[in-house]
C-alpha cells in the first residue's frame, strides 16, 4: 500500500473513537499527516491543527473493517497499543496498521520497524503495569462498597478489572483512575465504565474503615522487624508511585513509630 507521508498537523478528542475517525481519513486519501495532536498536547504545540470530528458511526464500521481484515492477534496488538502511552502514539498505530493491511503474519514479525517496536515497547508497560495494580490495589469500605483510588501511568484500568471481578464474584467494587478521570463499577463481576467524571466522595465510610486501617497498620508494624528494614529493596519492590493510594503508607497522626512505613513514605517523597 503506497501511503504519501506529509507535513500536515491533525488534531483530535483523543478517543478511540477518535482515531478510528482518523484511520477512516489517512487511508481514504492515503496520506499520513506528520504530527497527530489532542487537546492537551495542542496547547502546548505551536502547530496550526487540522481538527478532525469524530464520527462515532464510521468509527464502528471501521471497527469492522479492521476485524475483518486483520487477524485477530494484530487487531488486538492495534486496539490496546491506543492505550498505551507513548510519544506520537497514533503515528506509530498508523504505520503499524499499514504493515498489518499488507500480511496476515503477526505485527510482532516485524519488531525491526521503529514504529511496531515503539508500541510493543508500550505494551509491556501497559501490561506490566496493569499487573503491578493487581497486587497494589487498596479498597476501602465505603458504604457496602468496596472503594479504591489509583493514579496509572497507562490506561490500565480496564486491564486491571477483570482480576477483581473475578476475585469478588459476590461484591460491588468502584476504582476510580485519577490519571485519566475513569471510573470502573464492578458489581457482582458485571464491568462498566464512566469516563470524563469527578472521584466520588462518601461521607459514611470513616466509622468502619478507620477502624479496619487502624488495626491495618498496627498489624503491620507488629510484624516489622526493624533491625531487618532494607528501604533500597522495599523501593524495588514497591516504586514509589504506587504508595500515595496504599492504606500502609498513610501518613496519620496515630502512628507514632519513626520507622512505620507511612513515614518512610514521608521521608522517601522529601528526598526526591
Amino acid at each position: 500500500m503506497s501511503i504519501e507521508r506529509t507535513t500536515a498537523t491533525w488534531e483530535y478528542d483523543g478517543s478511540f473513537a477518535g482515531f478510528l475517525t482518523i484511520v477512516d481519513r489517512a487511508f481514504r486519501k492515503k496520506q499520513f499527516p506528520g504530527i497527530i495532536l489532542t487537546p492537551e498536547a495542542a496547547m502546548e504545540s505551536l502547530f496550526i491543527s487540522d481538527w478532525i470530528d469524530t464520527n462515532v458511526t464510521l468509527a464502528e464500521k471501521i471497527v469492522n473493517r479492521l476485524q475483518q481484515r486483520l487477524t485477530s492477534e494484530n487487531f488486538r496488538f492495534i486496539h490496546d497499543g491506543f492505550y498505551a502511552t507513548m510519544d506520537n502514539k497514533e503515528l506509530h498505530l498508523l504505520e503499524a496498521l499499514a504493515i498489518a493491511l499488507d500480511t496476515r503474519d503477526s505485527l510482532k514479525n516485524f519488531i525491526g520497524h521503529p514504529s511496531v517496536l515503539a508500541i510493543d515497547k508500550g505494551l509491556k508497560s501497559l501490561f506490566g503495569e496493569a499487573h503491578l495494580y493487581t497486587g497494589f490495589v487498596r479498597f476501602e469500605y465505603a458504604g457496602e462498597l468496596l472503594f479504591s483510588k489509583i493514579a496509572p501511568k497507562h490506561f490500565s484500568l480496564p486491564y486491571i478489572c477483570p482480576h477483581f471481578a473475578e476475585r469478588y464474584p459476590l461484591e460491588s467494587i468502584m476504582i476510580y483512575d485519577t490519571t485519566h478521570r475513569l471510573l470502573a463499577l464492578i458489581d457482582k463481576g458485571t464491568i462498566s465504565f464512566i469516563e470524563n467524571t469527578d472521584c466520588p466522595e462518601f461521607n459514611n465510610a470513616q466509622t468502619k474503615e478507620g477502624t479496619i486501617q487502624k488495626q491495618w497498620t498496627a498489624f503491620l508494624e507488629s510484624v516489622t522487624i526493624q533491625e531487618r528494614a532494607n528501604k533500597n529493596t522495599q523501593m524495588s519492590h514497591l516504586p514509589l508511585r504506587f504508595r500515595e493510594n496504599m492504606v500502609e503508607f498513610y501518613q496519620t497522626d496515630k502512628l507514632s513509630s519513626k520507622n512505620s512505613s507511612a513515614l518512610f513514605w514521608k521521608d522517601a517523597k522529601e528526598k526526591l
